[in-house]
């Protein structure tokens, strides 16, 4: 087949297909066999319906981002106690023993004493 040929088939075969459907409205079909949708309205006129809420747009969407933003916070949350532990952060622990009351070196200085007598290869 020459090229001229292939053309015209194509031509032709785009102009059948053009010319081969029909408008067709749904909805006047669906209208006509009683199975459109309905207007429920009348019924739903002074129920409580599940699907309908009584929380304002701005209510939603604040709740929605406190809600992201807790998820957020409890994530970095499991990181840094995956990460370090279940430890003070350097900034919060006490760098001297300046600061200890003296019950407080006396029991220190007696709990080394029992690690040592206890356990000397400690």
């Amino acid at each position: 087949m020459s090229l001229k040929m292939c053309g015209v088939i194509l031509l032709l075969s785009l102009v059948f297909s053009t010319t081969a459907y029909e408008t067709v409205n749904s909805t006047q079909i669906k209208i006509e066999n009683n199975s459109a949708q309905r207007d429920y309205q009348e019924q739903e006129e002074g129920k409580v319906l599940p699907f309908r809420t009584f929380l304002t747009t701005v209510e939603i969407i604040i709740i929605c981002v406190s809600t992201v933003l807790l998820f957020i916070l409890l994530v970095l949350l499991t990181i840094y106690l995956c990460v370090y532990g279940c430890v003070k952060p350097k900034c919060c622990r006490q760098n001297s023993k300046e600061e200890y009351t003296q019950v407080q070196l006396h029991r220190d200085r007696k709990i080394s004493a029992i690690w040592k007598t206890n356990y000397p290869n400690v």
